[in-house]
């Protein structure tokens, strides 16, 4: 099989590229079927980047060529692939924004069970978060079979869940603080109500040994 790719050239920091069909088992620097152009990435002068032999390109794709991928992304831009190519090369690069956009999914749940952990006031309180937990795990475990995919509906979807389970485990330990505070509140004015009635009682058995007569 002969494929289209790049021959790096030039020197230590200044890359130049021959874009070549040669045959697929021969070494990346090793012999050319012929050359079809260059790539310069240091040129200044935007025209002189990319020298492309278009008819030469054509040929080769006519008779089965394959380009690689870094190829294929400059003749798809220069418009020199076949229909079939082009179908291919346009759908790769829906699937790659849409991996991009996929991994989007895959941080947030990794953020959100980080923050499991971490959400203000759990040490305070008896909540098991446990649930929330694996809701979270499952969720990350999805956002990554979407990456695989390029599926941004599975990956938002996956966001969500775990978005909403960390959403949930914070609410969870927000009532759980308020409801131990109404508790710890409740038991506060128990005590003080049990205090100020001894203190009311405090004076009257005062005053009535104060009172009693001398025998």
């Amino acid at each position: 099989m002969v494929r289209i790719r790049m021959q790096r050239l030039g020197r230590t920091h200044r890359p130049f590229y021959r874009i070549a069909a040669a045959e697929k088992r021969v070494k990346r620097d090793g012999k050319v079927l012929e050359n079809l152009g260059w790539y310069n990435p240091v040129e200044k002068d935007p025209e002189k980047q990319l020298i492309l032999h278009s008819d030469r390109i054509r040929y080769w794709l006519s008779v089965g060529a394959q380009p690689s991928d870094t190829v294929m992304d400059i003749l798809g831009k220069q418009d020199l692939l076949t229909p079939k190519l082009k179908d291919a090369w346009l759908a790769k690069r829906e699937a790659d924004r849409n991996r991009v956009s996929c991994k989007v999914a895959v941080s947030t749940a990794e953020k959100a069970q980080a923050g499991l952990t971490s959400i203000p006031g759990l040490a305070d309180v008896d909540v098991d978060t446990a649930p929330f937990a694996a809701t979270i795990a499952e969720a990350l475990k999805e956002a990554k079979a979407a990456v695989a995919t390029a599926d941004p509906k599975a990956a938002d979807a996956a966001r969500a869940k775990a978005e909403g389970a960390l959403r949930a485990a914070s609410a969870a330990v927000e009532a759980a603080r308020v409801e131990k505070q109404k508790a710890q509140e409740a038991e506060a004015a128990r005590k003080a109500a049990e205090e100020a009635a001894q203190a009311a009682a405090a004076p009257e058995t005062t005053d009535a040994s104060a009172e009693a007569p001398q025998a």
